[in-house]
């Protein structure tokens, strides 16, 4: 096993361990999710402390310590995003995709899209006002990438082709049901016709037509509740970041 090697980083989160220490949780293009141990970083006089707060782009040298363990002895930002720890909001906006990219993230296992994914929804935040077209694209590029890609076009069901009418939607079996079929199935939600128009285009296009084509105010709430209850059945646990938003609105 290599002794030291040098990384590019997205900081997803950190936890404090010990006195002085954390434990930082990185994402690499090329060696997937990474744990690494910053000792004093929270001593007052440490000056690796800035650079390894959430939401900023790193390069990071890691040796090895004892066991299998990663320590980060020099680290320097790449990019930074403050206007994302300017609001409340904002902060669980990035905290979202963070978090997100955390649970479908393979410890040491490269996976260079789902790193391009986070950063670019970072930069995307950061520049945009209206976040709720790019928190929703990062929903359906991300699922894609984990291979839970929800069926929308046809029913998940009885495999006939969906027609322009309020339907249901299926956590368990993926995807869309026809009103026939629904009638058969319990652990559903209904989606309107309209919704699921967004649904399909945010999945079949790509950010700058997903972005044009914006999300209407009046399907926001039930886009929003439909696609983080899927992600959260594929994540196996509650998305942190979202429970904390719904109580600050």
């Amino acid at each position: 096993m290599e002794r030291s090697v040098r990384v590019q980083a997205l900081v997803l989160s950190h936890n404090d361990f010990g006195e002085a220490d954390r434990y930082v949780k990185l994402l690499t293009p090329d060696r997937g999710k990474i744990s690494a141990l910053a000792k004093g970083v929270r001593k007052m006089n440490s000056r690796k402390a800035g650079h390894l707060e959430p939401f900023t782009i790193i390069s990071a040298q890691l040796v090895q310590g004892k066991g299998s363990s990663w320590i980060i002895s020099q680290v320097s930002t790449i990019e930074s995003f403050p206007g994302l720890t300017d609001n409340l909001e904002s902060t669980c906006h990035a905290a979202y995709v963070s978090e997100l990219t955390d649970r479908f993230a393979t410890e040491e296992y490269s996976n260079f899209e789902l790193y391009k994914l986070a950063v670019e929804t970072m930069r995307r935040l950061s520049r945009i006002t209206d976040h709720f077209p790019v928190l929703r694209y990062f929903d359906f590029r991300l699922l894609d990438l984990a291979g839970f890609r929800p069926q929308l076009h046809s029913c998940v069901r009885c495999g006939n082709e969906i027609i322009e009418e309020q339907q249901f939607f299926s956590n368990i079996l993926g995807g869309v049901v026809c009103p026939k079929c629904g009638m058969k199935e319990s652990g559903i939600v209904s989606i309107s016709s309209r919704s699921l128009k967004y649904f399909r285009y945010y999945q079949t296009h790509n950010f700058s037509q997903a972005a044009a084509a914006g999300w209407p105010a009046d399907l926001r709430q039930e886009s929003e509740i439909i696609l983080t209850n899927y992600l959260t059945y594929f994540a196996e646990k509650k998305i942190n970041s979202q429970i904390f938003l719904n109580c600050i609105r």
